[in-house]
């Protein structure tokens, strides 16, 4: 009897020593632990990720860029005037007598001048020196909503030009400018050319007889874009008349007309102008995935996203080139933004912007020129985050594409719309793993 129960315990120990050889119960155990996580890129097409899209215009006036632009049958149909006020001429200014003494002169004498124009070198079009007229208006025009033919076109009330374009305006003097020489063109005034908008001390005043200036040009295949404006006096002290003083007169108003105007896109999506443009669209946000076979063996399909398992979201858009006349000729700010309420539009309330920076997706003006269909991703990983996580809200959210700062420039970006081989698309990198489960 004993010897059998001894025979029992010896087998239960060597059975749990073998035990003991067999498995560490301080080591890991590889079938214990969750799979790897897998990340998996996906592209949905148009049709799978949104829907309406529509482009509207009118958004801001040429005098609100404080620039100008001056071209002439640029790309053979473009072309454009500046016009400016200039604020009232200084009526003294600090001198020194013979003696030294630092005095106020309120009798000044103007005897020449100059306007002096200066561009923006970069974004203007110009293939070599070009020459540019300086002329004065005598029609009474409104900056706000003078067009290449209207001066005046108000609720109050409308006032075509007398000619087209700005027109008549007396022309003064030329200038050559000549970008590889510098940023500027003079244009040399004599005595009574610089006297020439003095009278107009009130851009409300319509009986003043000068209405200000006329910037065009005169050679054509260029167009430009005038940075700033100003007129500076020559003048002789009267408690000193060896001292020349040179006086600078700023401008109260600048805006710029210009023909034809671009028409409204019939396919694809408009960005920038003035008035600016922008696209509109609505997004459902794939939230549900049955595919791909390399998710679907990691995870079981289909799978609910949640907000953390997007690691990058991205529109995918394809630069278009469209009319060269308004191609860009710098940069591109491109910004993305929600929109509050859909049934408002044109005029509805957007969100801020979906670019982390808050400037907007900057792309170069040789996307637009010479890469016709080129992809550019616009990074909206955090929106798409924030919408898989809002379990409140169904349905499509609407989206706006448009310039960083609108208006910025004549000219606009477009690209390819939905209903071509070069449609916008949606990119996203998914990073997902089975579920763990506890024994």
């Amino acid at each position: 009897m004993n010897r059998t129960k001894n025979l029992t315990v010896a087998v239960m120990l060597a059975v749990a020593a073998a035990a003991c050889t067999q498995q560490d119960p301080t080591s890991v155990d590889n079938a214990l632990l969750p799979e790897q996580p897998v990340t998996t890129e996906l592209t949905f097409p148009w049709s799978d990720f949104a829907s309406n899209v529509a482009v509207y215009g009118g958004y801001g006036v040429p005098p609100e860029l404080g620039t100008g632009v001056v071209a002439k049958a640029f790309d053979g149909e473009l072309d454009a005037r500046t016009l400016v006020r200039f604020a009232t001429y200084p009526l003294s200014a600090v001198v020194q007598d013979s003696l030294g003494t630092t005095l106020t002169d309120y009798d000044l004498t103007f005897h020449g001048g100059r306007v002096v124009a200066f561009f923006d070198t970069v974004a203007s079009e110009v293939p070599g020196p070009v020459t540019l007229d300086l002329g004065v208006l005598h029609t009474n025009w409104d900056v706000r909503t003078a067009s290449w033919s209207m001066a005046v076109d108000t609720v109050g009330g409308q006032e075509a030009w007398p000619e087209p374009g700005a027109g008549p305006a007396e022309s003064f003097t030329t200038a050559v400018w000549d970008p590889s020489a510098g940023d500027s063109a003079v244009f040399v005034l004599d005595s009574a050319q610089a006297l020439a908008w003095q009278a107009q001390d009130s851009v409300t005043d319509s009986t003043t007889v000068v209405q200000g200036a006329r910037l065009s040009l005169l050679t054509p295949g260029a167009r430009l874009k005038l940075t700033s404006v100003a007129l500076r006096l020559d003048t002789r002290s009267s408690l000193n008349p060896d001292t020349a003083l040179v006086l600078t007169v700023g401008r109260t108003d600048l805006t710029f007309v210009y023909t034809p105007a671009p028409a409204p896109p019939t396919d694809g999506m408009r960005v920038g102008g003035v008035p600016a443009w922008r696209t509109v669209f609505d997004v459902n946000v794939p939230t549900t995935l049955s595919s791909p076979p390399t998710l679907c063996a990691a995870v079981k399909c289909p799978v609910k996203l949640n907000s953390s398992q997007v690691t990058y979201a991205a529109l995918v858009l394809h630069t278009k080139k469209e009319d060269p006349a308004f191609q860009p000729s710098d940069s591109v700010a491109l910004d993305v933004r929600p929109v509050f309420d859909p049934t408002a539009l044109p005029k509805a309330p957007l969100g801020s912007s979906l670019i982390a920076t808050g400037l907007g997706r900057r792309l170069s003006a040789s996307l637009f020129d010479t890469g016709d269909g080129t992809a550019v991703e616009v990074p909206i990983t955090e929106w798409v985050q924030a919408v898989i996580a809002d379990t409140t809200k169904t349905g499509p959210r609407t989206l706006a594409l448009l310039s960083a700062f609108e208006p910025n420039d004549i000219s606009y970006a477009s690209f390819y719309g939905p209903d071509s081989p070069f449609a916008p698309s949606l990119r996203m990198v998914i990073t997902a793993g089975p579920a763990v489960e506890h024994p």
